[in-house]
């Protein structure tokens, strides 16, 4: 008897470090660094299947809420497929309530694909251009579900005129807001000269004269998210705007930007900041 129950401890005891493994890259127990080993395509839906999962968008969103953290994982990773506008809502939902960190971690990386994805609109880059053509009016919507705020800045060892700009959420949800290399990527900027005259758009700058063609080109290090708590504001850029416009000539500059971002069906506008130049 004693011998029965022996062998049988053994097996459990050599099933654990399986039985403990997760589908979807995670490492079992918490670790200090986060060490995520993204599966294949074929491996999420075996994953999936053998957890019960259908592979249908009716099925993989309230999948994002089941009880197994790498099943939540996993269907995050499903979705990320189609990278649907209307799935982007309730994958800001999982990830704000979830609890777990890898699956937290796996989500954060799925949102950047879909926040990126979304926001990339091709009809606004003409010909690859990196940036929105500037000097266009922004109109905001009566309730507006961001706002920018631009204020005068500095950069250390930088004399270029400088502006920093944050979002502001003015909802009562976390905002998944795009990030970029610069503002002129996702907005048109008007930069208005001490006489009142347009500012002239600088030339020869070298990312100006590098077409893109998707989202990866916003950033220059593939797509990111800036999450924005509800009415919260958060810094997003620090800007040398003197390396993009004109703004050689001493006196008062004034500086505002905005545009649409489809994936939140809004305008985003900001305020008109006055930059002072020289003394």
């Amino acid at each position: 008897m004693n011998r029965i129950l022996l062998t049988i401890t053994l097996l459990a005891a050599g099933s654990l470090p399986i039985s403990a493994q997760r589908l979807d890259g995670c490492p079992a127990q918490e670790t200090p660094f986060m060490m995520v080993s993204t599966p294949s395509r074929e491996s999420v839906d075996r994953g999936l299947r053998d957890s019960g999962v259908a592979l249908s968008r009716e099925v993989l969103t309230p999948a994002l809420r089941d009880p197994r953290a790498d099943v939540r994982s996993l269907a995050a990773l499903k979705l990320r497929e189609t990278s649907k506008a209307a799935d982007l809502a309730p994958l800001m939902q999982a990830w704000a309530e979830e609890k777990d960190p890898c699956t937290k971690f796996v989500m954060s990386g799925i949102l950047a694909v879909f926040v990126g994805g979304l926001s990339f609109d091709a009809s606004q880059h003409p010909g690859g251009q990196p940036w929105i053509t500037p000097f266009q009016a922004c109109t905001a919507p009566e309730r507006p579900l961001v706002t920018l705020r631009i204020e005068q800045g500095t950069v250390p060892g930088s004399a270029s005129p400088t502006v920093r700009i944050s979002a502001r959420n003015q909802t009562q949800q976390t905002v998944p807001f795009v990030g970029a290399r610069s503002p002129e990527q996702l907005f048109s900027v008007t930069v208005l000269g001490p006489d009142g005259a347009p500012a002239k758009v600088a030339k020869g700058l070298e990312w100006n004269n590098e077409p893109i063609r998707s989202v990866a080109g916003l950033s220059g290090h593939g797509p990111t998210w800036v999450p924005i708590p509800p009415q919260e504001e958060v810094s997003i850029w620090t800007w040398s705007i003197g390396d993009d416009f004109d703004m050689s000539a001493p006196g008062t500059y004034r500086v505002s930007m905005g545009g649409r971002i489809g994936y939140l069906d809004t305008t985003v506008c900001s305020n008109t900041a006055e930059v002072t130049v020289g003394n």
